[in-house]
C-alpha cells in the first residue's frame, strides 16, 4: 500500500511540475499609464517589439510544454522544465506589456 501511496505522489508531483501551453498563461499586471511619455510613433514601434517577443516566447513555451509531455511520456520526467525551457513568467510580463501597449496607443495617438 505504501509503495502505490507512493508511486501516485510521485506521478502528481511530475504532472503537477510540467510547463502551461503559451495560450493558458494569463498575462501580468501592466499600467498602460508607464507608456503616456512616449509618442505615439515610440508607442507603436514598442508594441511592435514586444508582440515579436510574445511571439517568440509562446514558441519557447509551447515547445516546453511539448517537451514536457514527451520526456513524462517517455522517461516520467518533464524534460523542459528541468532543463530552463519553461518560460511562462516571462511570456505573463510581454502579454501584460502588449496589452498596456495596446491601451496607450489609444492614449498617445489621439
Amino acid at each position: 500500500m505504501l509503495k502505490k501511496f507512493t508511486l501516485i505522489v510521485a506521478c502528481l508531483a511530475l504532472f503537477a511540475s510540467c510547463a502551461s501551453r503559451a495560450s493558458s498563461i494569463a498575462p501580468a499586471s501592466v499600467s498602460a499609464l508607464e507608456y503616456k511619455e512616449l509618442s505615439c510613433a515610440e508607442t507603436k514601434g514598442l508594441l511592435k517589439d514586444k508582440r515579436e517577443a510574445e511571439n517568440a516566447l509562446t514558441k519557447k513555451q509551447n515547445n516546453a510544454a511539448t517537451g514536457d509531455a514527451v520526456g513524462v511520456f517517455f522517461v516520467l520526467l518533464p524534460v523542459g522544465s528541468i532543463f530552463g525551457a519553461d518560460v511562462s513568467g516571462e511570456l505573463a510580463e510581454v502579454k501584460g506589456e502588449v496589452n498596456a501597449l495596446e491601451r496607450a496607443i489609444t492614449q498617445n495617438c489621439n
